[in-house]
C-alpha cells in the first residue's frame, strides 16, 4: 500500500514509485545535535566524558529546558520522576545550582566522570548486562524533537551481537521493507541504537535488516515470551516526520502457531520540529499479529521463524495511519536460550474464558502465560489504571456548550460509564503504565501516564489532571496527580499548577483482588477527594469520586483483554475474563444533579442571570498570599 497523503502540510505532494516528492520547507535555525567525547575506550573504573549540545533553542519546549541522563535504557529515562541514573541534570537558560547552563545560541557543555558500574537505591547497574548511554530529551514533555541516544563503550565490556540472521539469542526483524525504502530513498535517516543494530549484510532487504539484542524469556511446553532491547529511530524532515521510533519489541508465543508482537512506539509529525501537530509519547502497543513456524532447537537456542506478520488495529493507529490494519509487515526470526521441547497437546487449554461480546481481530488474545510467569518485584513491567475521576464532572463538561474533553500522552477515553447524549467523549479513562514498585498484592506503588483536559471556555476554565500515581499499603492508599487549572484573562484569581499533589484517598477494604498468570487485578477501589485546595475547591474534602481499578502484570503476562480492567462489554476493544476483570462501579450515589455540578463546587455569587436563562459561572479561589 502506498503512503497516505500527508494532508495540509504536504498539499500537492504525490507519490511516484513509492517515493514522495519533497516540498520546500524553511530551514530551522535550531537543529539539536549532541556529541560525547570520548564515547569509546572508556576506563570501567571511571572515565571523564564531555557532552556538548548545539542547536537547542532556549525558548523551545516552553522554556522548560532539556534533560540529560547517563545510565541504562530504563523505562523511566524520559520521565520527570525518573531515578537511579548515574547522571541526571536539567539543561536550561538561567540555570541555577547543578543545572547545566544553556546559552542564547543554543549551545551547552557538561563534563562528568562515568563508571561501568554503580549502585542506586540498593540496585547494582552494570554496563556488562545493560549497556549505558547518554540520553538527552525534552524535559517534561512527550515531544521527541530533542531526543538523542549516544552509547558509551567501556574497555573490555563488549556489546554482544543480538544474533539473527544467525541463531544466537536475539531478534531479527525489520518492521516493514516499504517503510524503510520510503525513508532511506527519500533522504531520511534511520538510526538503530540501545541494542538494535543494522545488519550490514542486508541493509535494506527482508527479512533481517535489524538485529535486536536479547533481553529475557520464559518458555514452557512450546509457549512463552521473549523480550528484546534496542530502538530504531526514523526521521524524514522534508516530509515533516520529525521522529518515529520503534523500541524494545516483545514476543508472546501462544503455542498454537500464533503470537503477538508488542513494542514501544513514539512519534512526532507535521507542524514544525519544535511544535509538531501529532505527538505520541513512547508507550507499549500490541503492534502485530504473528503466524509462527514450529520452534526448532539450534544449539542452546530455541529458534522460531516468523512466517508472516500483520499490523493490528492498535498498531495502525500507533503508525499514525500510515498503513491500515491487516497490512503485511516483515517476517523475521526469534531466538532465545532454552530447549524447544514437545509441542503442547490439544487437551491442554490455551486460553481463558472470554466474553460473548465480539472483539476486533486486532485485539490481544486472552491467552494464558506459562506457569513460570509470576508477578514479582523485578517482573512488574506493565499495567493500567481505569479511573474516570468523577462522572458528574464529566457530565457537566460534556453537556456544556463549546466544551471539550481530550486525552493525551498515553491515556485513553473509553466507552466505559460513558454518558449518553454528550458532545465530547464522556467515558472513563484508561491511564497507561509508566513504572511500578511491587512488593505484594497489598503493597505496591504504580506510576501511570497520560493527561485528561477539560475545557469549558464559557465558564472561564481549562482543567487538566495528569500522571496519576497509586500508592497502596495495608488496605489503604493515596492517589497523586498533576493538577493544572488555566483561567481566561480577567478571571478573579490566578491559575493553579500543582504537580504530583496528593489528590485523593483510597480504600481497598471492599475491593476485589484477583491474582494469577502473572497478573494482579484490584477493582472496586473507593476513591475520595483528599485535597480541595489542589482541585481549586471545585469539590470539598471527602467528596466521593469514581471508583478505580488497577491492573499490574509481569512482562511475560498477557493482560486481560489486552487492555486491562474493564475490558469486555462496553470496553470498545478486546475480550475480557470475568475472573480477572471484576465489574467496576462508578456511581456510588445515583442522585446526581442534572447539571453535574454538585454542592461542593464554589460558585461566585451563586447563579448569575443571563437573559432568560441561568449561567453557571465557575470561579477559582486560591489561597491568599498570607497562607
Amino acid at each position: 500500500m502506498s503512503l497516505r497523503r500527508w494532508g495540509a502540510a504536504l498539499a500537492g505532494a504525490a507519490l511516484v514509485a513509492g517515493i514522495a516528492v519533497t516540498p520546500a520547507i524553511a530551514a530551522d535555525p535550531f537543529t539539536p545535535k549532541v556529541t560525547v567525547t570520548p564515547g569509546t575506550g572508556l576506563d570501567p573504573a571511571g572515565a571523564k566524558i564531555v557532552v556538548k549540545g548545539t542547536g537547542f533553542d532556549p525558548a523551545a519546549n516552553d522554556g522548560k529546558g532539556f534533560g540529560l541522563r547517563v545510565g541504562p535504557a530504563k523505562a523511566d529515562v524520559r520521565d520527570r520522576a525518573g531515578k537511579d541514573f548515574q547522571v541526571s541534570r536539567l539543561i536550561k537558560k538561567g540555570a541555577v545550582g547543578t543545572q547545566i547552563p544553556l546559552d542564547a545560541d543554543g549551545t551547552w557543555e557538561y563534563s562528568v566522570t562515568v563508571k561501568a558500574e554503580y549502585v542506586a537505591s540498593g540496585t547494582t547497574y552494570s554496563a556488562k548486562t545493560q549497556p549505558f548511554s547518554v540520553f538527552v530529551f525534552g524535559w517534561d514533555t512527550p515531544v521527541l524533537t530533542w531526543d538523542s541516544t549516544t552509547p558509551l563503550k567501556f574497555t573490555g565490556i563488549g556489546d554482544p551481537d543480538p544474533g539473527p540472521g544467525d541463531t544466537a539469542a536475539g531478534l531479527g526483524w525489520g518492521i516493514r521493507q516499504s517503510w524503510r525504502n520510503y525513508i532511506t530513498r527519500g533522504g531520511g535517516t534511520v538510526t538503530p541504537s540501545n541494542g538494535a543494530t543494522l545488519d550490514s549484510s542486508a541493509p535494506n532487504v527482508a527479512p533481517f535488516p535489524y538485529k535486536w539484542k536479547y533481553g529475557s524469556s520464559t518458555w514452557d511446553s512450546g509457549k512463552g515470551t521473549a523480550s528484546y532491547t534496542g530502538q530504531v529511530k526514523y526521521t524524514f524532515e522534508a516530509h515533516t516526520i520529525w521522529d518515529f521510533t520503534v523500541a524494545d519489541p516483545r514476543m508472546a508465543i501462544a503455542g498454537d502457531g500464533t503470537g503477538k508482537l508488542t513494542a514501544k512506539i513514539g512519534y512526532s509529525f507535521y507542524g514544525t520540529k519544535t511544535a509538531p501537530e501529532k505527538v505520541r509519547a513512547p508507550s507499549d502497543v500490541v503492534f502485530a499479529d504473528l503466524k509462527l513456524k514450529t520452534p526448532q532447537q539450534v544449539g542452546d537456542a530455541v529458534v522460531v521463524d516468523i512466517e508472516s506478520a500483520k499490523l493490528t488495529k492498535e498498531g495502525a493507529e500507533a503508525f499514525a495511519g500510515f498503513y491500515s490494519e491487516g497490512e503485511a509487515l516483515d517476517a523475521g526470526r526469534i531466538a532465545f536460550p532454552g530447549k524447544s521441547g514437545p509441542a503442547p497437546t490439544s487437551s491442554q487449554p490455551t486460553s481463558v474464558p472470554t466474553s460473548s461480546v465480539p472483539s476486533s481481530s486486532s485485539s490481544a488474545p486472552a491467552t494464558t502465560t506459562s506457569s513460570a510467569c509470576v508477578l514479582t518485584p523485578d517482573s512488574a513491567k506493565q499495567g493500567n489504571l481505569l479511573w474516570g475521576f468523577k462522572q458528574s464532572f464529566r457530565r457537566y463538561v460534556a453537556t456544556g456548550s463549546g466544551t471539550s474533553i481530550t486525552a493525551s500522552d498515553g491515556v485513553e477515553i473509553t466507552d466505559i460509564d460513558k454518558i449518553d447524549g454528550t458532545g465530547p467523549p464522556s467515558g472513563a479513562y484508561r491511564w497507561g503504565f509508566d513504572n511500578a514498585q511491587y512488593k505484594s498484592a497489598t503493597e505496591f506503588t504504580t506510576q501511570f501516564r497520560g493527561k485528561v483536559t477539560f475545557a469549558y471556555p464559557a465558564h472561564s476554565f481549562e482543567l487538566s489532571i495528569g500522571r496519576p500515581k497509586v500508592v497502596v499499603a495495608q488496605g489503604k492508599g493515596k492517589l497523586y496527580a498533576d493538577v493544572q487549572l488555566k483561567t481566561t484573562s480577567g478571571a478573579p484569581s490566578p491559575p493553579i499548577d500543582q504537580p504530583g499533589v496528593e489528590l485523593a484517598s483510597l480504600d481497598l477494604a471492599a475491593a476485589k483482588t484477583t491474582e494469577g498468570a502473572g497478573v494482579l487485578s484490584v477493582a472496586g477501589v473507593k476513591v475520595t477527594l483528599g485535597n480541595a485546595e489542589a482541585f481549586a475547591k471545585f469539590y470539598t474534602v471527602g467528596e466521593v469520586l469514581d471508583e478505580a481499578a488497577v491492573t499490574l502484570g509481569a512482562a511475560c503476562a498477557n493482560l486481560p483483554g489486552g487492555a486491562g480492567p474493564g475490558s469486555g462489554p462496553g470496553a470498545g476493544s478486546g475480550s475480557g475474563s470475568d475472573d480477572l476483570v471484576p465489574d467496576v462501579k462508578y456511581r456510588p450515589d445515583s442522585a446526581l444533579a442534572s447539571t453535574g455540578v454538585e454542592s461542593g463546587v464554589w460558585l461566585l455569587g451563586g447563579l448569575v442571570l443571563l437573559g432568560a436563562g441561568l449561567l453557571l459561572v465557575l470561579v477559582v479561589r486560591r489561597r491568599t498570599a498570607s497562607r
